[in-house]
C-alpha cells in the first residue's frame, strides 16, 4: 500500500508539471469569440480522487465555457469523452469517471468546442481492494 501511496504522489506531481509545462493551443477559428488560449487552464488538471473504478479530475480555466474530457488507456487513441459539470461562477470543472479498470494507467486531456487547451495528463486506479486516494488539491474560486 505505501508502494501505491507512493506512485500516486508521483504520478500527480509529473501531471500537475506537465500541465504547468504545456503550451495554449491556437484558435478555434475565424467566427469563435473567445480562443482557445483564452479558454487555458490556470490551474489543473488534477486527479482529486481515484479509487479501483472511479476517478475524479479536476481543473479551473480563465473564462466560462462548456469543457470535455477525452480519456482512455492508450494516450494515442483517448477514444473516451465526458462533459464536465461546471462550477456556478463556470470556471472550475470537474468529471466524474466511472467503471474504470483497477491497478491501470489512464491518460486524458481537457477539451474546449473540440480543440485541447492543455497537456496530456495521467492516472492510475489503485488495485482492487485498495483504500481511494483523494488528493489535496486547491482550485481557485
Amino acid at each position: 500500500m505505501k508502494l501505491s501511496l507512493a506512485f500516486l504522489f508521483i504520478s500527480i506531481f509529473a501531471l500537475c508539471f506537465a500541465a504547468a509545462q504545456s503550451k495554449p493551443a491556437g484558435t478555434v477559428g475565424q467566427n469563435s469569440a473567445a480562443s482557445t488560449q483564452d479558454h487555458q487552464i490556470n490551474n489543473g488538471p488534477v486527479a482529486e480522487y481515484v479509487s479501483d473504478s472511479d476517478c475524479t479530475i479536476g481543473w479551473s480555466t480563465r473564462v466560462p465555457g462548456t469543457m470535455t474530457l477525452q480519456y482512455g488507456t492508450d494516450p494515442k487513441k483517448m477514444t473516451q469523452t465526458k462533459e464536465a459539470l461546471g462550477s456556478n461562477d463556470g470556471r472550475n470543472y470537474h468529471v466524474r469517471l466511472n467503471g474504470l479498470t483497477p491497478d491501470t494507467r489512464y491518460y486524458f486531456r481537457v477539451l474546449s468546442a473540440g480543440e485541447a487547451i492543455g497537456g496530456m495528463g495521467t492516472f492510475q486506479t489503485v488495485a482492487s481492494g485498495e483504500p481511494a486516494i483523494r488528493s489535496k488539491a486547491i482550485i481557485p474560486q
